[in-house]
């Protein structure tokens, strides 16, 4: 992979012109209920982390209301309830839809229909053969882009970059692409290796990231990070003129290794140039393991608290009726990147290549333990978590 500090990576704008776009009623329908408005949710510190960053702000412009999303005239989001009853209203039409109707229904149609549909349904609807991947490929990249658009880029144009670079989409992000609805995103993180993030940065420095600072190693906070970090290299934290921030983390082996790692299962998805994977099938259910043991710091507590209120259940256990070291959800299961049981959404462009073929890209050997393996039902003296990406290994010890 080149090192060089710049990429030349197009806006896009005259191939998104030509696309279809989403007609305005169906782009008035989105309407999420809360804001993301913590920092470094994947918790790359301890509860010894800098009280005095308040992290991204949890308001945005006024403008972004063509993107579905309802604010008060400051630009902040308006209230929960009133943003409740407007999801429901916003989904009416689905529930108003026969199940038949839709597979007779042309791509266009669907698209329009099924835009605040949550991937729970939309799987569902697959089962039923009434849609297919490619429909529902089109959906979660039309939102990833209505989101991305709202922070100042494009999904064109970042899909390519992350092709170019091999770099990842990760954190609560990922979250409301399949769950419409579930937050609004403030911030954003890119994960890449040593050999692209100089290219990253340049293109987020032509997108109006203009403000980078290193945070790791080095800054107020490199002392707390480094107890933490033994599989980051560098982080760095870039804002625009507005009040939108995208954190690069530079691994020191691939993307994905510090993703193997995060605080819960509800984060462990990733977002790639090909599609949007779900290393948990849980998350869509909205339930989540927690991937520490004991001792967890108050930093990871209050991320775990984020996502309760949020109507995601995170438990230190599968309490559902399971076989111990085979359910997919039981943290005792080694799992692996190439299992069948990781959900895979391809983009509409990469439906002719196998998803594992793509998910190889990523890594050629992924495979972890959740830390909190002891505290399944069956009896093991394997007790601890693990990590093996490729030549880089970790054990979890929370």
């Amino acid at each position: 992979m080149s090192t060089s500090a710049a990429i030349d990576v197009p806006d896009m704008d005259e191939e998104e012109a030509g696309r279809s776009s989403i007609p305005n009623d169906s782009e008035a329908v989105e309407r999420p209920a809360s804001s993301d408005d913590e920092d470094d949710d994947e918790n790359w510190t301890t509860d010894e982390d800098d009280e005095t960053d308040t992290g991204s702000s949890d308001l945005y412009s006024v403008a972004t209301e063509s993107l579905g999303y309802i604010t008060s005239e400051d630009g902040s989001v308006i209230g929960e309830v009133v943003n409740q009853a407007i999801i429901e209203a916003s989904l009416e039409g689905l529930r108003m839809v026969d199940d038949s109707d839709i597979g007779q229904m042309d791509r266009a149609r669907k698209r329009i229909l099924l835009q605040n549909t949550d991937i729970l349904d939309l799987r569902r609807l697959q089962r039923k053969k009434l849609i297919d991947e490619q429909d529902v490929g089109t959906v979660l990249c039309d939102r990833l882009d209505q989101d991305l658009r709202r922070i100042g880029l494009k999904a064109t144009s970042l899909l390519r970059l992350l092709e170019m670079t091999g770099a990842l989409l990760s954190g609560s992000f990922v979250l409301p692409v399949l769950i419409r609805g579930i937050l609004i995103p403030n911030d954003m993180d890119l994960f890449a290796c040593l050999g692209s993030y100089k290219a990253i940065l340049s293109y987020l420095k032509k997108k109006g990231y203009t403000s980078c600072t290193q945070i790791y190693p080095g800054g107020k906070r490199g002392r707390v990070y480094g107890k933490g970090l033994p599989d980051i290299s560098m982080i760095f934290e870039l804002r625009n003129k507005k009040i939108y921030k995208i954190n690069v983390i530079v691994s020191i082996s691939k993307p994905l290794l510090p993703i193997l790692q995060f605080h819960s299962t509800p984060v462990m998805n990733y977002i790639a140039h090909h599609g949007i994977v779900c290393l948990y099938d849980i998350t869509i259910f909205r339930l989540g393991v927690a991937n520490y043991m004991s001792d967890i710091p108050l930093r990871v507590e209050m991320c775990f608290d984020k996502y309760r209120n949020r109507g995601i259940e995170i438990w230190d256990k599968l309490d559902e009726e399971h076989i111990c070291r085979i359910d997919s959800g039981c943290p005792q299961t080694i799992r692996s990147l190439f299992n069948r049981d990781v959900l895979h959404v391809r983009f509409p462009d990469f439906m002719e290549t196998p998803a594992v073929e793509h998910r190889k890209k990523e890594a050629d050997v992924a495979i972890w333990r959740l830390a909190t393996a002891a505290a399944c039902n069956a009896a093991t003296i394997d007790d601890l978590g693990f990590v093996l990406c490729d030549d880089k290994h970790a054990v979890l010890k929370r």
